[in-house]
């Protein structure tokens, strides 16, 4: 017995070393000897990927061709048309130039993965032993779920945003400044402590909302991270009237009529519009703000252009949370998954370009310089003007995040966005002014709601059948000139003869 295991473990030995000799056969086919190949990718302009992207690339590949699938081509078409269903179009345009590397969103990524049209990465990727641990906490999982636990894409930047804060505010009235992972509930309450700081012109407001838009933008900025939908799971009913819609409308109401937050006045109507001469972070009258990774280049440049802007000693940290899922964030997100076409017959070109541009240089590269995105690779931008960036960085993003509209299945009309809106606004101003009660106001938003709902429905019901019959009356009339114009051919011929 003892000298079979040997045997068995001899024969192992031997297959491993013989293995590592010969290496496995490669998943993909390796390139050509003189390391030539070619991708054709979708990207937003030919100018822009080269900038980004296949500049450095070429230093490492010089041999690899791109060819570039500029989206500009499908928005010049799109221009000047109306309600557009940009998801689909870009599908469409997708399926039309067959690119070896598609650029999508995790909405696109699941309905191509849903349709057999990406390939699978998860086989090359051991293969190579491809890092997947440096990247952020929670993003390859985001990536594999939507994906039905394979991985199709890999995505080497996201975008999210964090709060700012004004820390010698919080010095100069003894009061302790924001932590990561506070929900709304903890950070209105803060921020409430400055509703007593100043007054009138001179009032000094805990929380800002900067570019306004009135009660129902902080309801929205407040609603975003919890898990509460409006509508059920068909999208067939509004559903507002609730104790979980009722708690936001009350968190919300109080901070603006408590002036622990400060939103657009109440008597500038609908058309108020943020003006920079207005920002009351930069003026030392708004201790917190709700801003993207861009912001900090406007702290950093602020004082050159505006004379009454000061320096700030700021400090950020994280989003708000929601309590039921404390680690989770709701406004990390992917608007650029790299995936390869299952039919692509540039396999290995277009791995070695994915892998690129999500491995460890390119998000060294990108960590030296600060803007919209940031690297989802953690290692390297580890502090941005002596600030940790751990407020990017310590949150999950949410596997599989659905806005307070519902998911992809969710269909609602788009008359309705405007008409919600108008609704809400009106209604939490009323709370506002104690013309209302929490309950009747909530009451009033549900049943005007599906009304504007139903209508909505209508209006694009209508709208389909318009678009339906003059499509058919387009086909005959071309019907027609094609029949015409075959009867005038038959008669020049029987003249001919």
């Amino acid at each position: 017995m003892v000298k079979k295991w040997k045997i068995a473990l001899l024969l192992t030995t031997v297959v491993a070393m013989l293995s590592g000799c010969f290496g496995e056969k490669p998943v993909i086919d390796e390139l050509g000897k003189d390391g030539k190949g070619k991708v054709k990718v979708v990207y937003y302009d030919e100018e822009g990927f080269y900038r980004e992207y296949g500049n450095l690339f070429n230093v490492k590949y010089p041999d690899i061709e791109f060819e570039i699938v500029s989206m500009q081509e499908m928005y010049r078409e799109l221009q000047g048309k109306e309600n557009v269903d940009y998801e689909e179009e870009r599908l469409k345009f997708l399926d039309k130039h067959k690119p070896d590397v598609l650029m999508v969103d995790l909405q696109e990524m699941e309905k191509l993965v849903q349709e057999g049209k990406l390939y699978n990465l998860d086989a090359i990727i051991a293969q190579e032993k491809f890092d997947l641990e440096g990247y952020m906490p929670g993003l390859v999982d985001m990536i594999r779920e939507h994906g039905g636990g394979s991985l199709y894409g890999l995505a080497p930047s996201f975008f999210t945003s964090a709060i700012y804060y004004n820390a010698e505010l919080f010095r100069e009235h003894n009061i302790e400044p924001p932590r990561n992972k506070m929900t709304w509930q903890e950070m209105l309450d803060l921020s409430s402590r400055f509703a007593s700081v100043g007054s009138g012109e001179n009032q000094v407001y805990g929380y800002y909302n900067r570019y306004g838009g009135g009660p129902q933008q902080m309801f929205f900025d407040v609603a975003n991270s919890s898990t509460l939908r409006l509508f059920d799971a068909k999208g067939e009913k509004f559903v507002f009237n609730t104790d979980g819609w009722k708690q936001i409308v009350k968190l919300t109401t109080d901070a603006i009529r408590n002036k622990a937050v400060y939103t657009e006045p109440m008597d500038e109507g609908d058309n108020h519009s943020f003006s920079t001469d207005d920002d009351f972070f930069f003026k030392g009258r708004a201790a917190m703000v709700l801003e993207d990774t861009w912001f900090i280049s406007q702290i950093q440049s602020r004082a050159m252009w505006d004379k009454e802007a000061k320096p700030i000693d700021w400090g950020m940290v994280s989003v708000p949370v929601d309590p039921a899922s404390p680690d989770e964030s709701s406004y990390a997100s992917l608007s650029e998954v790299y995936a390869i076409a299952a039919d692509s017959p540039n396999k290995r070109a277009a791995w070695e370009f994915v892998k690129f541009l999500n491995g460890p240089e390119m998000a060294k590269a990108a960590s030296r310089t600060m803007g919209s995105k940031l690297p989802t690779r953690n290692q390297f931008m580890k502090e941005i003007d002596g600030k940790s960036t751990e407020a990017f960085y310590s949150l999950r993003p949410k596997a599989k995040y659905e806005s307070m509209w519902g998911g992809p299945d969710v269909k609602v009309p788009s008359e309705f966005y405007g008409d919600f809106r108008t609704i809400l606004d009106k209604e939490l101003r009323a709370v506002i002014d104690n013309k209302k009660t929490v309950d009747e106001a909530v009451a009033a938003i549900q049943a005007e709601g599906e009304a504007a709902l139903q209508k909505g429905r209508q209006a694009e019901k209508a709208r389909k059948e318009a678009e339906q019959k003059a499509k058919g009356e387009s086909e005959k009339a071309e019907e027609d000139n094609t029949t015409e114009g075959s009867g005038s051919a038959e008669a020049g011929t029987s003249e001919g003869e």
